[in-house]
């Protein structure tokens, strides 16, 4: 019994020895380990920095594009502005004392409305009234200089989307 209870132990020792041997062969060296370990990090590493220049990429495009904008408005308030200027002084020069200033300049004299003819042209639909001023209750002021798709960042389009999918997904519960 002896013989058989060495033989199996000794049959054990030689499958360990050659287990041990297969695994030492499968199995890297340390420095190879830390080299591995190194790359996942680095892998990682620029990954997280790609993401965050393309947001920062993203997100300086929509600032610009949002200050673009404004500046835009800007000088668009600044054309109505010198519109609006140019009109008021069309304005004064039309007006009835200075057109009748300028006709008595000029040498023309104030006759009755008895002496006066008057030509009817057919198609003449006579002078246009002007409104210069906006209708009533539209406020200027409260108007947002920047649009909201200029103000949301990468994150809350991200989330946004990601919300959108699973309500998708989930059916809208």
């Amino acid at each position: 019994m002896t013989t058989s209870t060495e033989r199996s132990t000794n049959n054990r020792r030689q499958r360990r020895k050659v287990n041990i041997k297969w695994a030492q062969a499968f199995k890297q060296a340390p420095w190879r380990g830390q080299i591995q370990s190194a790359g996942l990090f680095l892998l990682g590493l620029v990954v997280v920095i790609v993401v965050a220049s393309i947001y920062l990429s993203i997100s300086g495009r929509a600032a610009s594009a949002g200050l673009g904008a404004y500046r835009m408005n800007v000088e668009r308030q600044t054309l109505e502005r010198q519109i609006a200027d140019r009109k008021a002084r069309i304005a004064i020069l039309t007006s009835v004392t200075v057109m009748e200033q300028r006709a008595k300049d000029m040498g023309f004299e104030r006759i009755s409305s008895t002496d006066a003819v008057y030509v009817m042209v057919p198609g003449y639909p006579g002078k246009q009234a002007v409104v210069l001023a906006a209708p009533p209750g539209i406020n200027e002021s409260n108007r947002s200089l920047v649009l909201p798709i200029y103000r949301q960042s990468i994150w809350d389009w991200l989330f946004q989307g990601i919300n959108r999918l699973s309500e998708s997904v989930g059916g809208g519960a």
